[in-house]
């Protein structure tokens, strides 16, 4: 059995690429990482649309069933609604590192996305106006409701103690100008957690932690914290 295993996974509606900084990074430094495709994502919006949170969440379990056939413990990655999906396997046994990065409990900054659009129509800045279009674009109300579904019971979850997790670490990662998790998520899950918790609240920087300007920041911060 090898000693550890890092699973990464991506937020509502991404893929991949919103988390393969991260996994590059990690495996240029010698350690098993490892990333899923949850059902429905990377496609069309139909496959999207018809994707369930316990499909999502089926898929992280069977992940890391495949895992826990060679590895003794795994440090678990989400970002985004990945971060609500960690928390739901949070008490496996194997499970030991949890590393959420700008998990929502409260949604939207409306005051950065405002900001954005006036900035964006201002100077015609086309892509950041492309980046609220297709998010808007991507979801469906029923896949929406999936997410919502998801995000009450882990808020339901986190208000039962649960002697499970007293014994494990987790990092929290936020960037503070986020636009789609409001930022004082991070202190509500580092509150709400009975695991030992690290806090990391970065000044600047949107939602796409692993794409943006504290990318470096995260990835290393993420790293100290898997070999400490």
């Amino acid at each position: 059995m090898k000693k550890r295993a890092i699973l990464i996974i991506h937020g509502f509606g991404g893929d991949e690429k919103e988390i393969l900084y991260l996994h590059d990074y990690l495996k240029q430094s010698k350690l098993d990482s490892f990333w899923i495709r949850l059902t429905g994502h990377g496609g069309n919006k139909e496959n999207f649309s018809k994707a369930t949170a316990d499909q999502w969440l089926a898929d992280v379990k069977n992940k890391l069933d495949e895992l826990e056939q060679n590895y003794t413990n795994i440090t678990c990655i989400g970002f985004s609604m990945g971060g609500l999906l960690t928390i739901q396997v949070s008490e496996r046994e194997s499970v030991d590192q949890l590393v959420l990065c700008s998990t929502p409990i409260y949604l939207y900054n409306m005051k950065i996305i405002m900001q954005d659009i006036v900035e964006s129509l201002l100077f015609k800045n086309q892509e950041k106006l492309d980046y609220y279009f297709r998010s808007a674009q991507t979801s469906s109300i029923r896949s929406c409701f999936q997410f919502l579904s998801l995000l009450r019971k882990t808020k339901i979850k986190m208000k039962k103690t649960s002697q499970a997790t007293m014994n494990k670490k987790m990092l929290i990662l936020q960037n503070r100008q986020d636009e789609t998790t409001y930022y004082k998520s991070a202190y509500y899950l580092a509150k709400a957690s009975n695991a030992t918790v690290s806090l990391k609240i970065y000044e600047n920087g949107r939602h796409q932690l692993f794409l943006g300007k504290n990318k470096n920041l995260a990835v290393e911060d993420i790293k100290r914290f898997i070999l400490c």
